[in-house]
């Protein structure tokens, strides 16, 4: 009886997973161009989102590298 395994089936990406710095920098502006957006909302529209001023400029004035929690991978 022989038994033959597949290499390939049993390979393993051992390399870490690894952002590009293009990558952080396109989120970073992506994330600095939200903020500004958030904060150019008026009164009504925040409102309607459940953000008040005070929510949004604190969020606006975050550094860029500051990013929430969910889009740290």
């Amino acid at each position: 009886m022989t038994l033959s395994i597949r290499t390939s089936a049993l390979s393993i990406n051992t390399r870490p997973k690894t952002r590009s710095i293009l990558n952080s920098l396109r989120d970073m502006i992506a994330l600095s161009r939200q903020r500004r957006q958030l904060r150019a909302l008026d009164d009504h529209m925040l409102a309607d989102i459940g953000i008040s001023r005070t929510e949004a400029v604190a969020e606006a004035q975050k550094p860029v590298w500051n990013a929430p929690l969910h889009w740290r991978n």
